[in-house]
């Protein structure tokens, strides 16, 4: 089950870091409306952040690997100093920390997917040849 929440929550941490990197070159191309949306969206990314990594945790306390609780942790990180230069209008270090943040996010939410156990079904070819 712990699976299955960090695949959903780094999918959704993904989707919204993308769709903040295209509100983000949007502003930058001359909307300047979309400033709002991505300052908004960019506090659903932290929340994101912030619960990848609680979740993380808790995964690594009953016995998972130890990425799923640092990598988190480091984009947590990531982010805030991401904020920060976004807020205070250093636009050059902001792209730069966005790019190296959807980075990644995008490891995270692969390994989530590539990495992670899933559940073996009894009775599969896998434990029949293990059984030998």
């Amino acid at each position: 089950m712990q699976t299955k929440q960090l695949r959903i929550l780094s999918t959704l941490l993904l989707a919204f870091a993308i769709a903040q990197a295209g509100l983000g070159s949007g502003y930058l191309d001359g909307n300047h409306t979309l400033l709002v949306i991505h300052a908004t969206n960019a506090f659903a990314v932290l929340v994101l952040t912030v619960l990848a990594a609680v979740f993380g945790f808790s995964h690594r306390r009953s016995g998972g690997p130890a990425w799923v609780f640092y990598l988190p942790l480091g984009l947590l990180v990531a982010v805030v100093v991401q904020m920060a230069l976004g807020f205070a209008g250093v636009r050059s270090g902001h792209v730069f920390w966005g790019v190296l943040y959807l980075c990644g996010v995008t490891a995270y939410c692969f390994y989530t997917y590539r990495e992670l156990p899933t559940a073996v079904r009894t009775g599969s070819a896998a434990n029949v040849s293990d059984a030998r």
